[in-house]
């Protein structure tokens, strides 16, 4: 299958230190549907591309060559395949770039007025990051998975036996290190909101899922505290012009 034109956004996965970029609308359509999903049947990814079941097939086939999807026997219908990711996705460059508003630029050279425990230092991973969003270069995977590695090297001094005491353990983290404050919104569902939240607060309005990060070591602290994988949605964030970042915690039980 011939790959689009340049103009298109790319997306790029790891396997076995090797990266491979992948162009193709369907084939970035149809590695998104595996990333969302634990197992996914053939129909389903026909349904969902609406192509021909041979040219499914044969889309199927190029993803398994570059090494990027693997197939297994359905453990319901052994007749059946289902459709797993094998390779870890890295993020996205999109040609249309985002350029940061002038006023981020002016609170970048009045940082030490504007915030008093913010220095260039501190702000030097956000520059990075909106330098990147202006290449049209997103990198949210890696910036989460670094968000997981803290959260899993923290999890055994942080999580406790009851939600109360972990949640209290977790506030006195966020603010010991600066992250902001943490109150606890509701328990049903698990609502947490961050207040100063240092790692969006002084990101440019507009960019979308801002505390990547913070989902990342979340994820990682609350899968420890429900022995089962959860998920973790930011429902509002500081980018959108709220006072707070809002998480929503959800366990996957197996």
């Amino acid at each position: 299958m011939p790959e689009s034109d340049s103009t298109k956004e790319l997306e790029l996965y790891s396997r076995d230190g090797e990266v491979t970029s992948v162009r193709s609308p369907i084939r970035i359509q149809i590695l998104r549907l595996l990333r969302e999903g634990d197992d996914v049947t053939f129909t389903e990814i026909q349904e969902a591309t609406g192509l021909s079941k041979s040219t499914v097939s044969s889309y199927l086939n190029s993803l398994d060559d570059a090494g990027l999807i693997v197939r297994v026997p359905d453990p319901v219908d052994a007749r059946r395949k289902i459709y797993r990711l094998s390779a870890t996705y890295l993020g996205q460059i999109d040609p249309s770039t985002y350029a940061a508003p002038t006023e981020y630029r002016e609170l970048i050279r009045q940082t030490y007025t504007n915030y008093d425990r913010i220095d260039y230092k501190e702000m030097l991973p956000h520059i990075f990051r909106v330098a990147l969003a202006e290449s049209g270069i997103r990198i949210d995977p890696v910036l989460k998975r670094g968000g997981i590695i803290l959260g899993e090297a923290v999890a055994p001094y942080v999580v406790s036996d009851s939600l109360e005491k972990t949640l209290a353990n977790i506030k006195e983290f966020w603010e010991h290190y600066g992250f902001g404050e943490i109150r606890l919104v509701s328990e049903t569902p698990l609502l947490l909101d961050v207040y100063k939240c240092y790692e969006c607060m002084t990101l440019p309005k507009g960019i979308s899922g801002g505390c990547i990060i913070s989902k990342g070591i979340l994820s990682a602290l609350f899968t420890t505290f429900f022995r089962c994988p959860v998920q973790v949605t930011e429902i509002t964030c500081m980018t959108d012009g709220s006072e707070f970042c809002r998480f929503e915690i959800k366990p996957k039980m197996l």
